[in-house]
């Protein structure tokens, strides 16, 4: 045989080989897919080891092939090919786009290689559905994006991103787009992500309707969308709208969390007075708890849809911007409001100066009114049946990270044992005040770094807050040094430990806020 024959025969050779490598990857995937998502088996079998073992035997003959017998192999391995690729595309039609991205979105590590064979299997077949489109958008997406540990992405550089394509599109027939179709595309893809990138909220994006023009114009573009100059614009463009999308979203997600939980205390406050609601009242409540299932099955499901989010903003808006939802503290009877005197600390105090009654023991100002309430409302849902050493570690309270002395200082303030003006009382204050700003500064110094990693507008009013922060936490460590002087002047070291305990808590996340507050470019507020 010549050697021009040879040749011929082992790039016939290499694209078979490379045809059941990709299979045999888009085998696997679908394998994984089926037990992790739908917790069945793959309805199909395919017997790869007796292939690989034919593609072993048939490279073993090719440095002396006989003509008539290499070249049937050749035809029949690829006819096998052709059979598995029909059978497994069978499969692949039951699945649809968004099942596919969440198994990605679960894999941790994304191979490179395993995205290219997949890719490669949807272009050797038929990929002219509008779902097929779908997925390979996904994928080429996948591979033009570098993860980050936050859970964001970079895009890679324009010439890494031809370089992975270069192959692949290679596999398909030439393209014939005009020049001047090719620069209309690129204008609208650049204008398109202009508009997204600057939107300053999730519901701004939502609504605005430009996600919703790119996926239309994608959907038109079609199999253009492959040609060689336009996918890689078309990739970079996805990866900034994609990141854009998921930093709004992680500052609505809070939002969110937020003001549904307003609306849920107003729900709790009305549930004993019902004569209070009116009839929209009662209809907005109504159109949130519907909302709210949809918003929650959604994310039960890893398949949250941009308009139940965006419907559920629109119904807690409604609300809140018609009720103030603190109007009704002053009707409705709240135990655990840090405002309400507990029944046994609001009779007069026999220390206080005739006539006056004391404050209550929970009244904070704005700073730290919020976290009180937290660790009050955790309180409640834990009950006062369970020792303080226990109560610590119930779910309710587990993440709160209290000290049981703190729990302890809680409930004996609810039940006015301390009188007020005595040491015991101030001590008591002294802890939860100091739990309560331990949980804010910890809450900030993660929420300065995530905002400077996101390079976030609303960095410097975090700053701002955290710097609030740091000058009650100085105040609040003279009144623990004060508290514990005292102790040893007077010999009662029995709550010496707890205090230097809950000091030493409070200065670490004192000193942890002041660094990264300082890193962040934080202004000192000393």
């Amino acid at each position: 045989m010549s050697d021009f024959g040879l040749h011929e025969l082992n790039q016939r050779y290499v694209r078979l080989t490379d045809r059941c490598r990709s299979q045999w990857t888009f085998y696997q995937y679908l394998q994984g897919l089926f037990k992790h998502l739908f917790t069945t088996r793959c309805p199909i079998e395919i017997d790869f080891p007796s292939l690989f073992n034919e593609f072993r035997q048939l490279g073993s003959e090719l440095g002396h092939p006989e003509p008539g017998r290499t070249d049937r192999t050749m035809t029949h391995l690829a006819g096998t090919l052709d059979a598995q690729s029909r059978k497994l595309l069978e499969v692949d039609e039951q699945i649809q786009p968004s099942l596919l991205r969440r198994f990605f979105d679960r894999l941790r590590n994304q191979d490179e290689k395993v995205l290219l064979a997949i890719i490669k299997f949807y272009l050797d077949g038929s990929h002219g559905g509008e779902d097929t489109l779908d997925k390979l958008d996904i994928l080429f997406t996948r591979l033009a994006e570098i993860p980050r540990g936050d859970h964001g992405s970079l895009v890679r550089e324009r010439h890494e991103i031809q370089r992975l394509l270069q192959p692949l599109l290679l596999l398909l027939p030439p393209s014939v787009v005009s020049k001047q179709e090719i620069e209309v595309l690129t204008q609208a893809l650049a204008d398109l992500k202009t508009e997204v990138l600057a939107c300053r909220s999730f519901t701004e994006l939502a609504a605005g309707g430009a996600l919703d023009r790119f996926r239309t114009l994608k959907r038109r573009v079609g199999e253009t969308m492959l040609h060689p100059q336009i996918l890689p614009v078309l990739l970079e463009t996805t990866v900034a709208i994609k990141n854009r999308f998921r930093e709004l979203w992680e500052d609505e997600e809070t939002a969110l969390l937020a003001d549904t939980n307003k609306v849920r205390e107003l729900e709790k406050q009305l549930s004993g007075h019902p004569e209070i609601a009116t009839p929209d009242l009662r209809e907005m409540l109504e159109t949130f708890a519907s909302a709210q299932k949809r918003f929650d099955q959604g994310k039960d499901t890893e398949n949250l849809r941009r308009d139940d989010a965006l419907k559920l903003r629109m119904a807690l808006n409604r609300i809140l911007e018609q009720f103030d939802v603190t109007q009704f503290s002053g009707i409705f009877p709240a135990p655990l409001d840090p405002a309400t005197v507990p029944p046994s600390a609001a009779s007069p105090d026999p220390v206080a100066p005739p006539g006056e009654v004391p404050a209550s023991p929970f009244q904070a100002d704005g700073l730290l009114q919020e976290y009180v309430s937290k660790i009050l409302f955790a309180l409640e849902l834990v009950g006062d049946d369970r020792p303080a050493a226990e109560a610590v570690t119930a779910k309710e309270l587990a993440s709160l990270r209290l000290e049981a002395c703190e729990v302890e200082a809680c409930r004996r303030l609810l039940d006015g044992q301390p009188p007020s003006a005595s040491i015991a009382y101030e001590r008591a204050r002294l802890l939860v005040q100091a739990a309560a700003l331990r949980i804010r500064m910890d809450e900030e110094a993660r929420e300065v770094d995530r905002l400077f990693r996101r390079g976030s507008d609303h960095l410097a009013e975090t700053l701002e807050r955290a710097s609030q922060s740091l000058q009650r936490a100085s105040e609040i460590d003279r009144r623990f040094a004060w508290i514990v002087d005292d102790a040893l002047y007077r010999g009662d070291t029995n709550n010496l430990e707890q205090l230097y305990r809950c000091r030493f808590r409070l200065l670490r996340a004192y000193s942890g806020l002041w660094l990264i507050h300082n890193e962040r470019g934080g202004i000192s507020p000393f």
